[in-house]
């Protein structure tokens, strides 16, 4: 008996969200076991699923969740939920988006803009044990590594803070910096990275 795929999905959007799950039932052996549109709403659902012994083979994962951010989602199930495999379904195709999500755990990242099998093909992967990112997202990924190793480790810090659309008040709190220390760091950031400010280093590294 072929074992069923069960799968979650999370994405702020209702209309996407339902869409993406109507997507993944139309393939024969894939059942759907629960949905959700924010973090919060998404890591209660977890719980109840882990409590009943039914979590799903795999979720798919929206990096933006209204004000929320997909990666301390990401995070979090990961860290509850290894067995849970990730993929991240997003419309930002920068890779500092695409470093963030992998070294938080994603098993693999598609971009929406993608024809539907690249979902599929993913998901395969993944299954097979296998991480996967769409191919045209890989060169990139060679470029951006060179720009984020040639920043200290504190700057790496805070350069995916602001990839994850932190505000600077936000950064202070988290890393327990003052104001001025974080001026500094951004100066440097912006120096390394050829940007003016966050706006320019989001756009470039994390849309």
């Amino acid at each position: 008996m072929h074992h069923e795929i069960t799968f979650f999905v999370v994405e702020d959007h209702t209309l996407t969200n339902r869409g993406i799950r109507q997507l993944l039932l139309e393939r024969e052996g894939m059942s759907c076991i629960g949905y959700a549109h924010t973090k919060e709403e998404t890591l209660k659902k977890f719980s109840e699923l882990f409590e009943s012994g039914t979590l799903p083979d795999i979720l798919t994962l929206d990096l933006v969740l209204g004000d929320e951010s997909g990666i301390d989602v990401l995070r979090e199930i990961k860290l509850k939920y290894p067995s849970v495999k990730v993929v991240v379904y997003s419309m930002y195709s920068k890779p500092g988006v695409v470093s963030l999500s992998i070294e938080n755990g994603a098993d693999g990242f598609v971009l929406k803009s993608a024809p539907e099998c690249e979902l599929f093909t993913a998901i395969d992967k993944i299954l097979n044990g296998e991480s996967y990112v769409q191919p045209n997202l890989i060169s990139p990924l060679l470029t951006y590594k060179t720009v984020f190793d040639g920043l200290t480790k504190q700057e790496q810090i805070i350069f995916k803070r602001i990839i994850e659309r932190k505000s600077n008040q936000e950064i202070i709190k988290e890393l327990n910096i003052v104001n001025r220390s974080l001026d500094n760091y951004l100066s440097r950031i912006y120096m390394k990275t050829g940007c003016k400010n966050h706006e320019e280093l989001i756009m470039k590294f994390g849309e």
